[in-house]
């Protein structure tokens, strides 16, 4: 593959991580500070996914904070491996995820590397069309007029909206406006307990509906939980970029334990929608708000994702664009014209594709809480901890303990992405034939 192909895949890296604030970073290399490292990692960790985070105590029990724990030991250990896989080239620091794949397996490792990172983020903005889809169904914004659509026909009316933007080449304006995303996600589980303190869940809810139904841990929900975990803490793709950027780069790794630490207290605080709701606790926490407050959220919710999702679509397009431009199979097989690969323009029939790509996945799987773990439980673990294990596996000098360890997470990783993707095809079927146990899920 040539150098501009390795350029190419630096375009999957940022946006990952919700790092739209951060694009005037190619002219601030080794800028970058201790502390706006520890703030962009901790901002690309937490996103509209905070939504679902009290659904995953709900699947697991009152027990679940342990889960949280166990995933900041894994997704922090796995984020060192993929430090140390990145300076392992003397003189040389590997600048992005699918670069390391490259400079230790080779092209093909290279190419896993992309398109893991590319099918992940599509995932995510699929789930990013639920969440609009749920919304929209919730506010009902035609209502006045008579008319009230399916789900289905706002993720549709979604996508033709969304995608004017999409097509557009110069993404200042959203980059800014999208950055009230930050303070939404940030203010939902405030608002969850402060809603609680002022307007108690006791005065809209009878007892016995948010009761909290025994104290055992429920394993058999665990691969469920761990998807919606596992996207909670999906950063690991940005981690080589920002590495890259650091005045030093020996800081890295307390920034990773900081962040990780910070973020995972910040998923404990919005756990708490769980203890308040129990067993009433909806897929999307905001829906057991008083509903005069769910409107305003739902709102809120809908512009955030309006203006955010071309920009977090942008790295897959242009990455996809390159590639067809520059492979003459794909532009063949993608029936595009070799005039219009040759310029410099967006490539039109590749940016819809993609947004049809999304609302076709939101639309087979419209459940917020199973999209998050279907993407988590296989493409998040697969990003975020197979990859680091095998690149680190390349490595020469680890001790005993250290390689049964790696090895140990591989095999345990593995496991977890199977049987979690078995045990989602398993809840999705069980939602299309009406027959699933938690009612709410399929909503």
């Amino acid at each position: 593959m040539t150098g501009n192909a390795d350029a190419d895949y630096r375009s999957l890296e940022a946006p990952v991580a919700n790092l739209e604030g951060a694009k005037g970073l190619e002219d601030q290399r080794t800028k970058l500070g201790f502390w706006q490292v520890v703030f962009m990692v901790s901002n690309g960790m937490i996103g509209p996914v905070i939504l679902v985070v009290p659904y995953s105590f709900f699947l697991v029990g009152v027990h679940a904070w342990t889960m949280y724990v166990f995933a900041f030991f894994m997704f922090w250990f796995t984020g060192h491996l993929l430090y140390k896989a990145q300076i392992s080239q003397e003189g040389q620091l590997i600048p992005t995820f699918p670069e390391i794949g490259g400079a230790l397996i080779g092209p093909k490792g290279r190419d896993v590397v992309g398109a893991s990172i590319t099918i992940e983020l599509l995932g995510l903005c699929s789930a990013f069309v639920v969440i609009v889809g749920d919304n929209l169904v919730k506010v009902q914004p035609l209502n006045r007029f008579g008319v009230v659509l399916s789900k289905a026909t706002w993720i549709l009316i979604f996508a033709a909206g969304v995608t004017p933007s999409v097509l557009m080449q110069n993404y200042t304006l959203l980059a800014e406006m999208s950055k009230i995303g930050v303070l939404v996600c940030f203010s939902i589980p405030v608002l969850v307990i402060m809603m609680h303190l002022i307007y108690p869940v006791s005065t809209y809810m009878q007892p016995h509906e948010i009761a909290i139904e025994g104290s055992s841990f429920q394993w058999e929900n665990l691969p469920l939980a761990m998807g919606i975990v596992s996207v909670a803490y999906t950063t690991h793709a940005v981690f080589p970029t920002v590495v890259a950027e650091m005045k030093n780069v020996k800081e890295f790794p307390k920034a990773l334990e900081i962040s990780f630490g910070v973020v995972t207290l910040f998923y404990l605080l919005a756990g708490a929608g769980f203890y308040i709701y129990g067993k009433a606790t909806d897929p999307q926490i905001t829906f057991n708000l008083p509903e005069s407050m769910q409107f305003i959220v739902s709102y809120a919710i809908i512009i955030t994702i309006c203006l955010k999702f071309a920009l977090m679509i942008n790295p897959v397009v242009l990455f996809v664009e390159k590639t067809c431009k520059t492979n003459a199979r794909l532009r063949s097989l993608l029936c595009i014209d070799t005039k219009l690969a040759a310029d410099a323009a967006p490539i039109k029939s590749v940016r819809i594709a993609l947004v049809a790509t999304c609302v076709l996945a939101a639309l087979l799987i419209p459940y917020i809480a199973l999209i998050h773990s279907v993407v988590g439980v296989f493409w998040s673990i697969f990003v975020c901890v197979v990859l680091p294990c095998v690149l680190a596996l390349q490595l020469p000098d680890w001790l005993p303990m250290q390689y049964a360890a790696i090895w140990g997470l591989l095999g345990l990783s593995t496991v977890m992405m199977f049987t979690g993707l078995y045990q989602n095809i398993l809840q999705i079927i069980a939602c299309y034939n009406g027959t699933n146990e938690y009612e709410n899920m399929c909503n």
